[in-house]
């Protein structure tokens, strides 16, 4: 992918998440950025500012391919897109299918387990089961949460 399509990527995930809070109210796009910018090269980092674009945006996988993103984007950006009634477990194998969702995968989940983004949760009960939610994420894909953010979660 050129440095130009990684723009393209931002651009596309900037409209796509407008208006988009996330459950800390924050706008739903600087989680996308500090995804982004948690892993290497330009697949890897175009995949992770549209992580979400379809689950939480407005993108559609058609969509995507219409924006002229590579097929490997965006099928790595729809392993990470969680299905309606979907379990946990059916989730994590497809992404674990897809090297490059499970490189995504793991920066997202570091990125949702920060201490101050989980301090910023509504309330305990959201903390707690947003945190539980990570850490059995981090188990299907044959690892830990705390293995993963190099530190002590929670």
């Amino acid at each position: 992918m050129a440095n130009g399509e990684l723009q393209h990527a931002i651009l596309v995930a900037a409209r796509a998440y407008q208006g988009r809070t996330d459950r800390q109210g924050e706008p739903y796009v600087a989680h996308a950025v500090r995804v982004m910018l948690d892993v290497e090269g330009d697949d890897a980092r175009a995949v992770a500012i549209l992580h979400d674009a379809i689950e939480w945006g407005t993108m559609t996988p058609q969509s995507l391919l219409g924006e002229h993103f590579s097929p490997a984007v965006v099928a790595a950006v729809d392993a990470l897109t969680k299905r309606d009634d979907e379990p946990l477990e059916q989730a994590m194998a497809r992404i674990r299918a897809d090297a490059l969702a499970a490189r995504v995968k793991r920066a997202d989940l570091r990125d949702n387990a920060q201490q101050w983004r989980l301090d910023a949760m509504p309330d305990p009960e959201t903390r707690d089961r947003m945190l539980a939610h990570y850490r059995r994420a981090a188990e299907l894909l044959g690892t830990t949460l705390d293995e993963i953010c190099g530190r002590a979660v929670g």
